[in-house]
Formats: structure tokens, C-alpha cells, sequence
């Protein structure tokens, strides 16, 4: 071991102390690292386990001897996490706090939680000065907001955040200057009773080598098309845009969120176009108990050619009137998981889908609680007895 580069111990300890097993960083991703992308955009904002769980790893990692340590110290820009008025994050010669004069350093990640009105201003301001710096200057490659303050009266946050329309008008001879191709996940979280609205053309002009977008309790000016020609992963919660004005070509991963209205519409609007190269779809209704939504048409298989992961709510599987199991995926069909999320428990749910089950053997059934640490994964449900559950925690297995 000790004849090992230094290149590759550098490679080694940046997979230790990365947080991220998710798009966040990667231009694809599987239907299991898409799940693990869910469940870290959706915890409750005032939970920061991964930012904990990252900083105490990179404790230890310092412990191990001076190369290390010197290693770890050099890779601090990697995550900037920004609280509240006391800013939640390491400060070192290359990174400046809001507010204070000086250059920003080379930050990868950035996270931002705001639960205070008058922080607004000053901390979205901030950040975007590290939105808008020139892409050979430490390129932003992640940027997390979490908005639960109510808006100044008269002040949209996400102005601050994009480059203004007119902004952009003014200077069409410069306009690749307003524009950040570095960016790859963006992922936005406001009050539901926020009136702020972000127009979703500026993201298309702005960020346009986004790869994964996160939508939730986003209010978007109407009439707005969107446009990105990286995307592949999409999680989105109720409300809804127009869907059918948006453009995602190279899109693969879907999660929609407090749905109102049936999959018939959805697919008709938005997800038809791209059904034949969909790899995930995770589909919750508005309420707990609503299966009709979810009524898959006779052909969704013959349109959904590759999916491999298709998640619904244990109401919707539990129930056998839901059209599901009698439109069943062909035994050359590549789809392999049925993901339920709990709101019960394990065992109840495995017992009422193992009596309707129809699908083939090949696809297993997946049930994780709310909370998604932890998954059960039932290799075979047809027949008289499931023969093996499985328990997991975290990320569920490769191929």
C-alpha cells in the first residue's frame, strides 16, 4: 500500500468525504441513486444530518496522518453551507462570509436556508455574486436554497438569483456573460404561502447546463416555457407549471409530487414525449389515498420502454381496484422495481400486495418507510409465501 500515488489516495479520499451519492456531481444516475437524491433534497429543512455526517468524516479522515489532514484542509471549499445570521461553515483563507469585503473561494456546493426576513437581502445577494462569477473561477457546480421566510413586501428573492430579463436586454452583445454553465443541480424549497414567483425562462437562459432540477412549493410566473437540453433528473412538487410548454430532451429521471390531477393528463402534457426513455417515475398524489390518479393506461408499458423503477404510495398498491395490476409489465420488460413508500407498516403492506400481486418474478417489490433510511426489499411476491425480505439501509443495491 505504501507504493500507492499520491494521486490515487488524493482520488480515495475525496469518495470518503463525499456526501453526495447522487446526480449532484455526475452527468447521469441510476434509478437507486436517483431514490437517494430524493431523500436527501426532502428532509425537513431544519435536519442538517448530511452536512454533519460530512463534517464529522472529515474529522476523523484528518486524524489518520499530516498528508491526510493537509489533504482534507485543502478540499474545505468543496461544501459551503450558510445558516442563519451565524453562518454554518468552515472559514479559511479562500472563503469570505456575507457581508465582508473580499473574493469568494472555491466553492463546489453551496446550501442556503433562510428562516429570517431580514436575512433575505443580504445572504441572496451574496450568492449571487458566486452565481454570476466567471466560469474559470472555482465554477459552482450545486446550489440549494431553502426559502421559508416571507418575501420583503415589494422584493422577489429570486431576482437575485437570475439575471433579470432586463438585465439581459441591455446587453445583448454580452449575454454569454449572464449565463452559468457550470452549474449541473439547482434545487429550490419556498413557504407554501410564499407569493414569490420565479420565471422559469430566466433558469433556461441563465443555468443552461443544468442536469437535475428540484422544484418544491415554487410559484412560476404563467405563460413561462422552460427549456434545458441537459436535464435528466426531475423532482417537482405541487404546484405545477405548465408542463407542456417545457422542453427537457435529454430528461430520464421523474419525481412528481402532491399531484391533483390523473397520469392520463400528465402523460398527454408532459411525460408522453419523453416515455420511451424514462429510467425512473415516482408518482404521489395530493392526498394519501388517492389510486384512481394513477390508473395506468393499456399501453404505459409499450410507451415506458426503459423504465426500471417505478414508485407509487402504499395506498395506490394497496388497493386493488388500482389498474396497475392488470396492466402488467411484459417478462422482457426491463423494469425491476416497484417502490412503495410507508405510511404503515412493512409487514401489513407486503401481506395486502402479495394477495393482488401479478406482476412477474423478475420485478421486486421495495418498501421503505416515510423517512427512507431504511428499505425492505421483497425479492419474489408471486406464489404462496414471499421467500425472501430483505432489510437495507441507505442506497439500495446495484444491478
Amino acid at each position: 500500500m505504501e507504493r500507492v500515488p499520491i494521486e490515487l489516495w488524493e482520488q480515495i479520499l475525496l469518495k470518503v468525504m463525499e456526501m453526495d451519492e447522487t446526480p449532484i456531481f455526475a452527468t447521469s444516475c441510476t434509478p437507486y441513486t436517483f431514490l437517494h437524491f430524493v431523500n436527501q433534497q426532502t428532509l425537513n429543512h431544519w435536519q442538517q444530518k448530511p452536512r454533519h455526517d460530512y463534517l464529522e468524516r472529515r474529522r476523523g479522515l484528518r486524524l489518520v496522518c499530516r498528508t491526510w489532514n493537509e489533504f482534507v484542509l485543502s478540499t474545505s471549499h468543496r461544501w459551503l453551507q450558510l445558516g442563519q445570521a451565524n453562518a454554518m461553515f468552515e472559514l479559511d483563507s479562500t472563503t469570505t462570509s456575507p457581508g465582508c469585503r473580499g473574493g469568494v473561494g472555491p466553492i463546489e456546493r453551496l446550501s442556503t436556508t433562510i428562516n429570517w426576513e431580514e436575512s433575505v437581502i443580504p445572504v441572496l445577494s451574496w450568492v449571487s455574486h458566486i452565481l454570476k462569477r466567471p466560469e474559470n473561477h472555482a465554477p459552482l457546480r450545486a446550489y440549494i436554497l431553502r426559502l421559508f421566510a416571507t418575501p420583503v413586501p415589494g422584493y422577489n428573492p429570486f431576482d437575485d438569483l437570475l439575471v433579470g430579463a432586463k438585465t439581459i436586454q441591455a446587453t445583448n452583445a454580452n449575454t454569454n456573460t449572464n449565463t452559468n454553465t457550470t452549474l449541473h443541480s439547482l434545487s429550490i424549497t419556498t413557504a407554501m404561502d410564499s407569493n414569490a414567483s420565479i420565471a422559469l425562462s430566466q433558469i433556461s437562459r441563465t443555468f443552461t447546463g443544468l442536469r437535475s432540477l428540484f422544484l418544491t412549493g415554487v410559484q412560476a410566473v404563467p405563460q413561462q416555457a422552460l427549456t434545458l437540453r441537459h436535464l435528466e433528473v426531475l423532482y417537482m412538487s405541487y404546484p405545477f407549471p405548465r408542463l407542456e410548454t417545457w422542453e427537457t430532451p435529454a430528461l430520464r429521471h421523474v419525481y412528481l409530487g402532491r399531484i391533483r390531477t390523473p397520469l392520463m393528463d400528465l402523460l398527454d402534457r408532459f411525460l408522453g414525449r419523453y416515455a420511451h426513455q424514462i429510467e425512473s417515475l415516482v408518482l404521489r398524489p395530493f392526498n394519501t389515498y388517492s389510486p384512481h390518479l394513477f390508473n395506468l393506461p393499456p399501453g404505459f408499458w409499450d410507451q415506458f420502454t426503459e423504465l426500471r423503477l417505478l414508485g407509487l404510495d402504499s395506498g395506490t398498491l394497496e388497493h386493488k381496484e388500482w389498474s396497475g395490476w392488470s396492466v402488467v409489465p411484459p417478462p422482457t420488460h426491463p423494469c425491476r422495481y416497484l417502490v412503495c413508500r410507508l405510511n404503515t407498516s412493512v409487514g401489513r403492506t407486503v401481506d395486502k400486495v402479495h394477495s393482488i400481486w401479478t406482476w412477474h418474478d423478475g420485478v421486486r417489490l421495495v418498501a421503505g418507510h416515510t423517512d427512507w433510511d431504511k428499505y425492505y426489499v421483497v425479492k419474489k411476491v408471486p406464489g404462496s409465501s414471499v421467500t425472501s425480505l430483505e432489510s437495507n439501509y441507505g442506497v439500495l443495491p446495484e444491478f
